[in-house]
């Protein structure tokens, strides 16, 4: 039996199982994150800039606070409720900034689709299509006796910027937006050129691969302390994505340690 589809079968049909669970993470956060968020110590960044798009509840704000100390975040999160929590969350650390607004190729406004399953509300689910914000509750394998009657989804108009009418200049961008990415990147285009950021993209589709590799961005796995050429396996949420003057390549092909 898969323990985690019995698990969020409880937090769709147990009052408040979700909210001691999600609390739960919240508070450890800082200490047990995935794998590939140790790549940010492999990089330079003191007290430079990460753009944390979709930082829903914090929990890659809370990594980036352990594993870079220094850094100074911005946080992007388009679902109402979780951008509130995130900013009362850090209302006394002024190195985190929360913008409550969704990012894309082109300013105006969007819809944002937020699902809920029973008694659990699944925000970090929410996305800019119905299919999107859906689609992952529905496989059997991750919810336990799934029942579509007590799936519910809520339409949310939001607004949309693009990355590069804020002018930053950050030098690690991690992205998480249930589809979004590429899109986000198209407008992020000055961004990149200017900044030369690193990169690392949730689950990215071939098309986002092929758009960055025309900035000279080539896909990394981080495992066992060193960047690996390639794409990050289906159980592996992120990619990294990399110039070759960030993993020390030369024309001979041969990588190198990050500085």
């Amino acid at each position: 039996m898969n323990l985690k589809a019995v698990a969020r079968y409880c937090y769709a049909n147990i009052p408040g199982a979700a909210a001691v669970r999600f609390a739960a993470k919240d508070l450890t956060a800082s200490y047990f994150m995935k794998q590939e968020f140790m790549g940010v110590k492999r990089l330079a960044i003191r007290s430079g800039l990460i753009v944390d798009i979709g930082a829903n509840r914090g929990q890659s704000t809370a990594a980036f606070r352990t594993l870079a100390p220094d850094c100074q975040i911005a946080a992007f999160e388009p679902e109402p409720h979780s951008a509130h929590r995130l900013a009362f969350r850090y209302r006394r650390d002024a190195t985190v900034t929360v913008h409550e607004c969704a990012l894309g190729s082109c300013p105006g406004s969007i819809k944002l689709y937020l699902p809920k399953y029973g008694r659990w509300d699944c925000d970090g689910m929410a996305a800019t299509d119905f299919a999107t914000a859906t689609e992952w509750l529905k496989n059997p394998g991750r919810m336990y006796r799934f029942d579509h009657t007590k799936l519910t989804v809520r339409e949310h108009e939001v607004s949309c910027v693009t990355l590069d009418s804020y002018s930053l200049a950050p030098v690690l961008i991690k992205l998480h937006a249930q589809g979004a990415e590429l899109d986000i990147l198209k407008g992020s285009q000055q961004t990149l050129k200017q900044t030369r950021p690193a990169l690392m993209c949730a689950f990215p589709s071939p098309a986002l691969t092929a758009f960055v590799a025309e900035f000279g961005y080539q896909p990394h796995v981080y495992s066992n302390e060193h960047f690996r050429p390639g794409i990050a396996p289906p159980h592996v949420t992120f990619t990294w994505y990399l110039t070759d003057a960030m993993t020390g390549v030369r024309s001979g092909g041969a990588e190198g340690r990050m500085p």
